[in-house]
């Protein structure tokens, strides 16, 4: 059994309306097997478990965050290990929120509007005409802050992760061998190298780190903290592979 087969356990159902008589094969798993299955994966592989199941929107996110906490906060990171306790705290707070986000994005994920910041509004100064103006009597034009909707969500707020490339398939025309061949081929989407999704972008956290340690050199950046981030987005996809290993070995 596989980790993605266990979301359809958490929503009920639509029944079968037909005559069709259902399965009752030793094989197939009941309710109680897959609870019992879920309780041995979380004393095994905790962290992994947490992880997915705050990535499918089944569990709080916390408990995966308070695991990749600690990992992080026992790093040992020269970068780190030179600041106080509460600012390492702080600022492993900021990483591990980071690097969870990374992690949990699909090509069917919303994030926040970058234009707007989840507004769906822009507001700017523009020429606003309060009166046309008639015969005798001149136009009324006051410049003042207007609202407008933002182009770039079309005031949703949020937009799709989905690589704007592929539009979330992984794969892209190659139009270079389709010419030559005289057959549509596809080849991986080069901007996204096959992820189906845009990642989180780096500078987001270097904003936020910036404004809790204002002599931020580039080399402390990605020595420290870009690296601080890479290995918990990678430790999140080691403990999700763990704990999909010990639920087909207490599944087979």
């Amino acid at each position: 059994m596989n980790l993605e087969a266990l979301p359809k356990f958490y929503s009920p159902k639509s029944p079968k309306l037909n005559d069709e008589t259902p399965a009752t094969g030793s094989a197939s798993l009941t309710i109680t097997d897959v609870m019992a299955a879920q309780g041995m994966v979380q004393s095994k592989a905790p962290l992994g478990f947490n992880l997915f199941l705050a990535k499918m929107g089944i569990q709080d996110p916390q408990p995966a965050i308070d695991g990749l906490t600690n990992y992080a906060m026992a790093l040992d990171n020269p970068v780190l290990n030179k600041l106080t306790e509460s600012t390492r705290l702080e600022i492993v707070d900021c990483l591990v929120k980071f690097a969870y986000a990374d992690y949990s994005r699909s090509a069917a994920s919303k994030s926040e509007c970058p234009h707007c910041h989840g507004k769906g509004v822009i507001r700017s100064m523009r020429d606003v005409m309060k009166h046309p103006g008639v015969k005798g009597v001149e136009p009324t034009v006051r410049h003042e802050e207007v609202e407008m909707l933002c182009s770039y969500c079309d005031g949703k707020g949020e937009v799709s992760t989905a690589c704007r490339g592929c539009k979330g398939k992984g794969t892209v025309l190659d139009e270079k061998r389709t010419r030559l061949i005289g057959v549509p081929t596809m080849k991986v989407c080069g901007r996204c190298n096959g992820n189906r999704y845009s990642r989180v972008p780096t500078t987001l956290a270097k904003a936020v780190i910036e404004k809790l340690v204002p002599d931020l050199t580039s080399y402390q950046w990605y020595s420290g903290y870009a690296s601080v981030i890479n290995m918990l987005v990678t430790k999140c996809w080691q403990e999700e592979a763990y704990a999909e290993k010990k639920l087909k070995k207490v599944t087979r």
